[in-house]
């Protein structure tokens, strides 16, 4: 019998749609989609989010990304490959928005639909335990650090900061404490002094839709090995704009 899989996440035009790409390039036949539910990109009103935003971009950069997320938004309404739903649907995968997927309705969904796996990609929620135990072999994320360092938010941005040279990308099961779990699959890819946020986001998207996407075919195939996650590690919120700025002092840009 095929891996059933259900997958929460969000729509944004940029990365999410870079991440599916690659994902279903890279999926095996032994795994099949149930469904793709997409959630509101965060549980915060326009003004929040908007802020939030231009601390993290700066004004210019917030005026640029607000005319280039209009742009993508327009493109995906008639069709275009920056929408999450569009490259669901054009590989054969039902589409349904939630608002919520802690409601009873969803955990019942998953029971019934026997679905074997949940996979979160950026899903802006956490899940109660009902969600947690409701698949049958469980529920995995995918994270772009190498937990259990840089857990939390925009991690990609932290690990630059940092000065990391290299950016990792883990699969990893899910229980109620964020970002822990057991590894599936970890990797590392390089980076350039050069590169942007906008960049290695982009990179680790593309590395991290065919991580999971290997993750669930070495489910199917039962050849999955899980590993403990060792050490505290470390954890972040996502950065202000004396982050932001301290971020470009140091050398670094975010588009």
């Amino acid at each position: 019998m095929p891996l059933r899989i259900a997958i929460v996440t969000q729509d944004e035009p940029f990365y999410m749609p870079t991440f599916f790409e690659a994902f279903f390039d890279e999926l095996s036949e032994k795994v099949v989609i149930d469904s793709v539910t997409i959630l509101d990109l965060l549980d915060d009103s326009m003004a929040e989010l908007a802020a939030r935003m231009y601390g993290l971009y700066g004004p210019w950069n917030f005026l640029r990304r607000g005319i280039e997320f209009a742009y993508r938004k327009t493109l995906s309404s008639i069709g275009d490959s920056y929408s999450v739903a569009n490259i669901a649907n054009r590989n054969g995968v039902p589409v349904k928005t939630r608002e919520n997927v802690n409601e009873s309705e969803f955990v019942s969904y998953l029971e019934e639909s026997n679905i074997d796996v949940l996979l979160s990609v950026s899903a802006p929620e956490v899940f109660d335990s009902a969600i947690l135990t409701a698949p049958n072999w469980g529920c995995i994320n995918v994270h772009t650090a190498s937990l259990p360092e840089y857990r939390g938010m925009l991690p990609t941005f932290w690990a630059l900061y940092q000065g990391e040279d290299e950016i990792g990308v883990t699969v990893h099961t899910m229980v109620e404490e964020i970002d822990r779990g057991k590894i599936v699959r970890q990797t590392t890819f390089l980076v350039d002094s050069n590169d942007t946020l906008d960049d290695v986001i982009t990179r680790g998207k593309r590395v991290g839709g065919k991580e999971a996407a290997a993750a669930l075919a070495a489910i199917a195939d039962g050849t999955v090995e899980l590993t403990e996650m060792s050490g505290k590690g470390s954890y972040y919120s996502f950065p202000t704009a004396d982050d932001r700025r301290e971020f470009q002092r140091r050398g670094r840009e975010v588009l």
